[in-house]
């Protein structure tokens, strides 16, 4: 059954309104969010000028130690960096009454590549990364934007409300990290309606996905196996080739993924091993990553991959240490939280389409904050709003279209306003 829209004409006019006005403001702060990137977990100036501007804006938030606290962070630096694992932050705001906790979730995190230069758009235009071999190449520039915006949008009408709204913005996306350690802290304890959104991902301008599936539940490993460096012409017969193992272990890998259900996937995108060419390698590293539309299909792709990589390590003599790196579970938008956000996108106005069905057919980390909030009773969606793409995600020519910044804070204001019931005044 779908929720009630709780929409007052009076707000859906002013959000309208100030959403059009903050246009400027958000493809600068978006162009500015992309000129400085910030891998996972080291999103340090990043997460300070959020947390500036949610203050500024008059939201209590909770940052550095406050925000995550001492839960495990995946995937940190062999080095770490000043300021590295304290990024990220969540703006509250209370309004007194009784109501719903919503929360609203954005990304901040960039990735590992060197953006393109030429007739690229980012470069041509002068916001191209500053930060050699770093690039915002999925979006999260303008979801940390669209973010910033509605929480500007909606502050003067908070009072109005009932319930409490909990605007977060996730380190460590990619990798499938920071999802888990805000769960882990608590954070979604007591959220009753959970929704995250993502740009692009194939639909196009003006378009929204709001019944979406597919959402794959995923799991990364990285392996260390140990051997015996000696020789290679003179005693070869010493050794344990810690590559020999690493390399029969990843050809299996990819065999055990083969199987007729959808979605099942296993990739290995990384390996290093020896260290001359007439030394037998003594340590080789490879990361690997799983996929399955299914939770349960996850876990017993998990079992098979881990049990193989150690059953190969066993027969070639060699140590093997698995550690985790990250992951996120399934998803798919249950239908009462789909036809409510079309709904919302109607009376609102801030997407002109609405596709009927979208598979999203890759793993997203809010989808474990998503869980979290379920598996307690409450009700989660994601949602992917349209943008013509100058190049695939995670490329070095990625770039969106910025008109849909606008009407991304249109819609996120419009589904807030509604989950608390936001007016002009106090009556």
């Amino acid at each position: 059954m779908q929720k009630p829209l709780n929409l007052h004409p009076e707000i859906v006019s002013r959000l309208r309104q100030a959403s059009a006005a903050q246009n400027d403001k958000l493809i600068e702060q978006r162009r500015t969010f992309h000129a400085f990137p910030e891998l996972g977990w080291q999103e340090v100036e990043t997460t300070a000028a959020i947390v500036s501007d949610l203050t500024e804006a008059g939201y209590e938030v909770a940052s550095g130690p406050a925000f995550l606290g001492d839960v495990d962070r995946l995937g940190m630096s062999a080095e770490p960096i000043p300021g590295e694992g304290e990024t990220g932050c969540i703006a509250l705001f209370d309004t007194g009454r009784p109501g719903p906790t919503v929360c609203m979730r954005v990304d901040i995190d960039a990735l590992p590549i060197t953006e393109a230069g030429g007739n690229h758009a980012p470069a041509a235009q002068g916001f191209a990364s500053k930060n050699k071999g770093v690039m915002h190449a999925c979006g999260h520039d303008g979801h940390a934007a669209i973010g910033l915006a509605t929480a500007r949008l909606l502050h003067p009408y908070l009072t109005t409300g009932i319930g409490r709204l909990k605007l977060l913005f996730q380190p460590a996306e990619e990798g499938g990290r920071g999802g888990r350690a805000v769960a882990e802290a608590g954070w979604m304890d007591d959220v009753d309606l959970f929704f995250a959104i993502h740009l692009g991902l194939g639909v196009p301008s003006d378009n929204a996905a709001f019944a979406v599936h597919g959402i794959l539940a995923n799991a990364r490993y990285d392996v260390l196996l140990k051997g015996r460096a000696t020789h290679a012409g003179k005693t070869p017969e010493g050794g344990r080739s810690a590559l020999v193992a690493a390399c029969q272990a990843v050809l299996g890998l990819h065999t055990l993924a083969q199987s007729s259900k959808p979605g099942i996937r296993v990739n290995v995108g990384l390996m290093q091993a020896g260290t001359a060419v007439n030394i037998v390698p003594e340590e080789a590293r490879f990361t690997f990553e799983m996929r399955a539309q299914e939770t349960e299909d996850l876990e017993a792709l998990e079992a098979r991959c881990c049990a193989f990589i150690q059953a190969t390590a066993q027969a070639h003599g060699v140590e093997c240490v698995l550690s985790p790196g990250g992951g996120a579970a399934g998803h798919s938008n249950p239908a009462s939280i789909a036809e409510w956000a079309e709904g919302v996108n109607t009376a609102t106005g801030a997407f002109a389409n609405i596709l009927p069905d979208f598979f999203f057919g890759a793993s997203e980390d809010a989808a474990t904050l998503a869980h979290q909030v379920t598996q307690r009773g409450g009700t989660a969606g994601i949602f992917v709003l349209g943008a013509d793409l100058a190049d695939d995600h995670h490329t070095p020519h990625f770039d969106f279209d910025e008109s849909a910044l606008a009407k991304s804070v249109l819609l996120c204001g419009g589904l807030i306003a509604s989950a608390m019931q936001l007016r002009l005044d106090q009556s």
